[in-house]
Protein backbone atom coordinates (compact mmCIF):
# COMPACT_ATOMS: atom_id res chain seq x y z
CA UNK A 1 0.00 0.00 0.00
CA UNK A 2 2.85 2.50 0.73
CA UNK A 3 4.03 2.10 -2.73
CA UNK A 4 1.31 3.23 -4.19
CA UNK A 5 0.42 5.71 -1.76
CA UNK A 6 3.85 7.09 -2.57
CA UNK A 7 3.29 7.00 -6.38
CA UNK A 8 0.02 8.92 -6.40
CA UNK A 9 0.63 11.74 -4.24
CA UNK A 10 3.90 12.18 -6.74
CA UNK A 11 1.71 11.93 -9.70
CA UNK A 12 -1.25 14.01 -8.32
CA UNK A 13 1.33 16.40 -7.00
CA UNK A 14 3.35 16.78 -10.98
CA UNK A 15 -0.77 16.97 -12.92
CA UNK A 16 -1.17 19.78 -9.92
CA UNK A 17 1.95 21.19 -11.42
CA UNK A 18 0.67 21.29 -14.93
CA UNK A 19 -2.43 23.44 -14.31
CA UNK A 20 -0.64 25.64 -11.38
CA UNK A 21 2.13 27.18 -10.14
CA UNK A 22 4.50 25.29 -7.18
CA UNK A 23 3.73 28.19 -4.65
CA UNK A 24 -0.13 28.06 -5.26
CA UNK A 25 -0.07 24.31 -5.07
CA UNK A 26 -1.22 23.36 -0.99
CA UNK A 27 -1.50 20.08 0.73
CA UNK A 28 -5.28 20.11 1.13
CA UNK A 29 -4.72 20.35 -3.05
CA UNK A 30 -3.03 16.97 -3.39
CA UNK A 31 -5.23 14.75 -0.76
CA UNK A 32 -8.39 16.54 -2.21
CA UNK A 33 -7.09 15.50 -5.51
CA UNK A 34 -5.12 12.01 -3.87
CA UNK A 35 -8.47 10.91 -1.82
CA UNK A 36 -6.35 10.54 0.79
CA UNK A 37 -6.21 12.29 4.50
CA UNK A 38 -3.44 14.67 5.88
CA UNK A 39 -1.84 12.70 7.99
CA UNK A 40 -1.16 10.15 5.10
CA UNK A 41 0.30 13.11 3.15
CA UNK A 42 2.33 13.95 6.40
CA UNK A 43 3.52 9.83 7.42
CA UNK A 44 5.51 10.30 4.06
CA UNK A 45 6.71 14.09 3.90
CA UNK A 46 7.17 16.36 5.44
CA UNK A 47 5.45 19.30 3.73
CA UNK A 48 5.60 20.27 -0.16
CA UNK A 49 8.88 21.32 -0.28
CA UNK A 50 10.12 17.40 1.33
CA UNK A 51 7.60 16.04 -1.97
CA UNK A 52 8.91 18.04 -4.45
CA UNK A 53 12.51 17.05 -3.69
CA UNK A 54 11.38 13.56 -3.88
CA UNK A 55 9.50 13.69 -7.13
CA UNK A 56 13.11 15.36 -8.43
CA UNK A 57 15.26 12.73 -6.94
CA UNK A 58 12.98 10.04 -8.42
CA UNK A 59 12.97 11.31 -11.44
CA UNK A 60 16.86 11.91 -11.39
CA UNK A 61 17.66 8.28 -10.54
CA UNK A 62 15.35 6.91 -13.41
CA UNK A 63 17.30 9.24 -15.69
CA UNK A 64 21.01 7.54 -14.18
CA UNK A 65 19.00 4.13 -13.98
CA UNK A 66 21.34 3.47 -17.12
CA UNK A 67 24.68 3.93 -16.17
CA UNK A 68 26.42 3.12 -18.64
CA UNK A 69 28.39 6.13 -20.57
CA UNK A 70 27.52 7.22 -24.04
CA UNK A 71 29.44 7.53 -27.07
CA UNK A 72 27.92 10.88 -27.74
CA UNK A 73 27.69 14.30 -25.64
CA UNK A 74 24.49 14.12 -27.47
CA UNK A 75 23.09 11.34 -25.79
CA UNK A 76 24.49 12.21 -22.55
CA UNK A 77 22.84 15.37 -22.64
CA UNK A 78 19.36 14.33 -23.97
CA UNK A 79 19.47 11.86 -20.76
CA UNK A 80 19.73 15.76 -18.94
CA UNK A 81 17.07 17.07 -20.74
CA UNK A 82 14.62 13.49 -20.63
CA UNK A 83 12.71 15.03 -17.11
CA UNK A 84 12.50 19.22 -18.05
CA UNK A 85 10.95 17.92 -21.95
CA UNK A 86 8.66 15.79 -20.35
CA UNK A 87 7.53 18.07 -17.67
CA UNK A 88 7.72 21.45 -19.33
CA UNK A 89 4.97 23.25 -17.81
CA UNK A 90 5.59 21.82 -14.34
CA UNK A 91 9.35 22.86 -14.60
CA UNK A 92 8.68 26.02 -15.16
CA UNK A 93 6.03 26.20 -12.42
CA UNK A 94 9.19 25.09 -9.97
CA UNK A 95 11.41 27.02 -11.84
CA UNK A 96 9.37 30.73 -11.40
CA UNK A 97 8.91 29.61 -8.05
CA UNK A 98 9.90 30.52 -4.17
CA UNK A 99 11.67 27.04 -4.54
CA UNK A 100 13.23 27.51 -7.24
CA UNK A 101 16.92 26.45 -5.58
CA UNK A 102 15.60 22.75 -4.82
CA UNK A 103 15.57 22.58 -9.13
CA UNK A 104 18.50 23.98 -9.75
CA UNK A 105 20.41 22.19 -7.58
CA UNK A 106 18.92 18.91 -9.28
CA UNK A 107 19.97 20.42 -12.56
CA UNK A 108 23.49 21.11 -11.10
CA UNK A 109 24.01 16.97 -9.57
CA UNK A 110 22.35 15.15 -12.60
CA UNK A 111 24.36 17.00 -15.11
CA UNK A 112 27.75 16.85 -12.90
CA UNK A 113 27.05 13.43 -13.08
CA UNK A 114 26.11 12.65 -16.16
CA UNK A 115 29.41 14.85 -17.40
CA UNK A 116 31.75 13.20 -15.56
CA UNK A 117 30.27 9.88 -17.00
CA UNK A 118 31.09 11.59 -20.17
CA UNK A 119 34.42 12.89 -19.19
CA UNK A 120 35.64 9.48 -17.82
CA UNK A 121 34.99 8.00 -21.17
CA UNK A 122 36.82 10.04 -22.61
CA UNK A 123 39.97 9.56 -20.56
CA UNK A 124 39.57 5.88 -20.35
CA UNK A 125 43.13 4.78 -21.00
CA UNK A 126 45.41 8.52 -20.49
CA UNK A 127 46.72 9.91 -18.14
CA UNK A 128 44.71 13.17 -17.31
CA UNK A 129 44.66 13.94 -13.96
CA UNK A 130 41.44 13.45 -11.96
CA UNK A 131 42.31 17.12 -10.79
CA UNK A 132 41.51 18.08 -14.63
CA UNK A 133 39.05 16.09 -15.37
CA UNK A 134 36.98 17.54 -11.87
CA UNK A 135 37.93 21.11 -13.16
CA UNK A 136 36.43 20.28 -17.15
CA UNK A 137 33.32 18.97 -15.36
CA UNK A 138 33.03 21.98 -13.62
CA UNK A 139 33.13 23.98 -16.16
CA UNK A 140 30.99 22.27 -18.22
CA UNK A 141 27.96 22.03 -15.93
CA UNK A 142 28.09 25.45 -15.09
CA UNK A 143 27.84 26.64 -18.40
CA UNK A 144 25.12 23.54 -19.35
CA UNK A 145 23.41 24.76 -16.06
CA UNK A 146 22.93 28.36 -17.20
CA UNK A 147 22.21 27.54 -20.52
CA UNK A 148 19.42 25.61 -19.20
CA UNK A 149 18.10 27.60 -16.62
CA UNK A 150 18.88 30.03 -19.60
CA UNK A 151 16.33 28.33 -22.21
CA UNK A 152 13.70 28.11 -19.34
CA UNK A 153 13.44 31.95 -18.80
CA UNK A 154 13.07 32.07 -22.60
CA UNK A 155 10.16 30.12 -22.24
CA UNK A 156 11.84 26.90 -23.45
CA UNK A 157 10.57 28.07 -27.32
CA UNK A 158 13.65 26.48 -28.94
CA UNK A 159 12.94 22.80 -29.40
CA UNK A 160 14.89 20.71 -26.83
CA UNK A 161 16.59 18.68 -29.68
CA UNK A 162 18.30 21.56 -31.43
CA UNK A 163 19.12 23.31 -28.05
CA UNK A 164 20.83 19.96 -27.24
CA UNK A 165 22.50 19.84 -30.23
CA UNK A 166 24.22 22.91 -30.44
CA UNK A 167 25.37 22.60 -26.53
CA UNK A 168 26.38 18.77 -27.69
CA UNK A 169 28.34 20.16 -30.72
CA UNK A 170 30.38 22.72 -28.57
CA UNK A 171 30.83 20.01 -25.98
CA UNK A 172 32.48 17.37 -27.96
CA UNK A 173 34.60 19.67 -30.04
CA UNK A 174 36.13 21.45 -26.77
CA UNK A 175 36.21 19.54 -24.19
CA UNK A 176 39.26 16.99 -25.09
CA UNK A 177 41.32 20.42 -25.77
CA UNK A 178 40.31 21.72 -22.50
CA UNK A 179 41.66 18.59 -20.61
CA UNK A 180 44.60 18.41 -22.46
CA UNK A 181 45.47 21.81 -22.10
CA UNK A 182 45.48 20.63 -18.65
CA UNK A 183 48.19 18.27 -18.82
CA UNK A 184 50.25 20.08 -20.96
CA UNK A 185 50.08 23.56 -18.76
CA UNK A 186 48.61 24.95 -22.10
CA UNK A 187 46.09 27.64 -21.39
Amino acid sequence: MSLFTVKAIRETFLDLLLKKSFDKITIKDIVEECGINRNTFYYYYKDIYDLMEDVLVTETKKVLEDQQSSDTCYEEFQRIAAFITNYKTSIAHIYYSKSRDVFVSYLYNISEIILQNYIDHLVLDTEIPKENTKFVCDFYRFSLVGMIINWIKNGMEEDSQTFLKKMSDIFENTVEIALRAGVNGDA
